[in-house]
């Protein structure tokens, strides 16, 4: 019994995820070592079984010009994502670069993701 041929011309399955409009990258573990200097806008994301087609549920949306610098343990709303979460190890961040973005471009997607999902933290 012969085995069928790959169809190679199908493209592989895209990574990351999507909120509105943009396409953000794979969700990560939080925390996640960035080298300084990058700018855009970042999800934190607790596990949903009830989301759909990701079981992955956006808690907090942010910008920032660092991003690095300032998705840390020390961030303001970073007890709220461990509390909703369970802890620590179960918050995932994803994001979307944005490294010639002005922070009114960054806080206007921003504002709409959060004016669309709604997330708790925000």
């Amino acid at each position: 019994m012969a085995l069928a041929d790959p169809d190679l011309s199908s493209p592989p399955p895209s990574r990351g995820i999507w909120f509105g409009d943009h396409p953000f990258s794979e969700p990560e573990p939080l925390p996640y070592f960035l080298p300084a200097g990058n700018s855009g806008v970042f999800a934190i994301l607790v596990d949903d079984p009830a989301c759909h087609p990701r079981s992955l549920r956006a808690i907090y949306f942010g910008e920032s010009e660092n991003i690095p610098a300032d998705l840390t343990p020390w961030h303001d709303k970073y007890e709220s994502w461990c509390r909703i979460s369970g802890g620590a190890m179960n918050l995932r961040v994803s994001f979307l670069w944005l490294d010639s973005s002005t922070l009114e471009e960054r806080h206007a997607i921003a504002s709409a993701l959060i004016a669309q999902y709604h997330p708790e933290c925000n």
